[in-house]
């Protein structure tokens, strides 16, 4: 079938979800690109497991020819490892100790900035939890994308989903501010991530203030301002809500 080569159980199950949720038509094309799925009131939506940035020009092309277009990205707050063999026997299971969190999925969406606030695009995060299969190698690997800061010796041959937890939608402003603790009308870096820190406990939440402020920033979300009277800035910058 067009478009599902090199497809994860985890995408494939999230795509077959999603078509009878939405009564909606799988691998559809318009013009020149394939919508994962296609619902009978025109919205597209669009199953994205990473690299959600690289939808940018299929999501302009096709709000652009008047579709509603929604991108469904998965976050794994809970995951489950089994790592086979060079002779696929089974070596080991164990749960994985990094979760990610809805602050993991920002550094995903540094390339639809102008996107974002746009009218008829929305964004899912769902919260999963899922089953990675690895497959051992003899040596530390690199993967064919180059993707690996170091190489391991391993390669993930498959990721499939367990269980569907919170969907958080991102529509408007307001949907995107909710992950903001609460904040002075002015305030600068340092500001946000004590409050992060202090109120917004989810993995990634208080790592993630320079990833936000740039984020916001270009979204036109937040916009930089000047230091609170009688505060000396120095070489601090200042931000407030657009």
């Amino acid at each position: 079938m067009i478009n599902t080569y090199n497809e994860s159980s985890l995408h494939k199950t999230l795509k077959t979800f999603y078509s009878v949720q939405e009564n909606a038509l799988t691998e559809q094309k318009i013009g020149p690109y394939i919508a994962d799925l296609l619902c009978p009131n025109g919205e597209i939506i669009e199953i994205q497991t990473k690299n959600v940035s690289k939808l940018k020009e299929k999501i302009d092309f096709f709000i652009k020819e008047g579709h509603k277009v929604k991108v469904v990205h998965p976050v794994t707050v809970k995951k489950t490892i089994e790592t086979y063999g060079t002779d696929f026997r089974p070596v080991s299971k164990r749960k994985s100790p990094k979760k990610e969190s809805v602050y993991t999925m920002l550094r995903e969406l540094t390339g639809l900035t102008d996107c974002l606030l746009k009218k008829n695009f929305s964004l899912v995060i769902l919260e999963i939890e899922c089953l990675e299969t690895r497959i051992k190698t003899k040596e530390p690997v690199q993967l064919i994308n180059k993707s690996r800061r170091f190489k391991k010796d391993y390669i993930i041959k498959d990721k499939s989903l367990l269980t569907i937890g919170k969907a958080s939608v991102f529509r408007t402003k307001k949907d995107y501010l909710s992950l903001l603790p609460p904040l002075p009308e002015v305030f600068s870096s340092r500001e946000l991530s004590a409050a992060l820190k202090k109120t917004k406990p989810a993995p990634s939440a208080w790592k993630s203030t320079s990833l936000i402020l740039w984020l916001y920033s270009r979204a036109g979300i937040i916009e930089r301002t000047t230091a609170p009277e009688g505060t000396k800035a120095g070489k601090t910058y200042y931000y407030r809500i657009k």
